[in-house]
């Protein structure tokens, strides 16, 4: 039993391999971006500049992306070894399969392409709403509609005040502007 488990989980190797594409891609594309940000250069002389985090966050991106590709292919080795029939790969039923995976990126998107028109706390606000009940079951959505809401609220009123009040960070105010905030 514990044979035909381990094969099992091994017959779905292309839930790696496609996905490591995309993130190893995505990440290609992060890292060219990076040296187009403008250096400041700050209070003084410092290896850590504004490239670091970007440099940081995009080769951790590219090792996961390569690591899921990899891990995707041993799988396929193994799932082959043991005499599995490798079936032909569905794209609709993979994208179903991880339909809150897509729908988070796509909100993501979403949330960073309208923050500076409409600014940090409105966008986080909705873009916190949707991700919560992108992860809660459809069955449920009406059960935690409320919490969800209450809870994006309150976070996006707190973020702003912590980043924007006590550590005076510049964040967009989009629309708010027009109100003096």
């Amino acid at each position: 039993e514990i044979g035909t488990s381990i094969m099992k989980r091994d017959s779905k190797y292309m839930l790696d391999i496609v996905p490591g594409i995309v993130i190893a891609a995505f990440s290609l594309f992060y890292l060219v971006q990076i040296p187009g940000i403008q250096a400041f250069n700050g209070l003084g002389s410092t290896p850590l500049d504004n490239h670091f985090v970007p440099w940081m966050w995009g080769g951790a991106l590219l090792f996961l992306g390569v690591w899921l590709i990899v891990r995707g292919f041993f799988k396929h080795k193994r799932f082959k070894a043991a005499g599995g029939a490798v079936q032909k790969f569905n794209l609709g039923k993979a994208i179903s399969d991880k339909g809150e995976v897509i729908a988070s990126f796509i909100a993501l998107t979403i949330y960073v392409a309208l923050m500076e028109p409409i600014g940090f706390v409105i966008m986080t606000i909705i873009y916190t709403f949707a991700q919560i009940l992108i992860l809660t079951p459809r069955e449920k959505w009406g059960k935690n509609f409320v919490p969800a809401a209450v809870v994006a609220l309150i976070a996006g009123i707190l973020l702003y005040y912590i980043f924007k009040i006590q550590l005076s960070v510049l964040l967009p105010s989009g629309i708010l502007s027009t109100f003096g905030l």
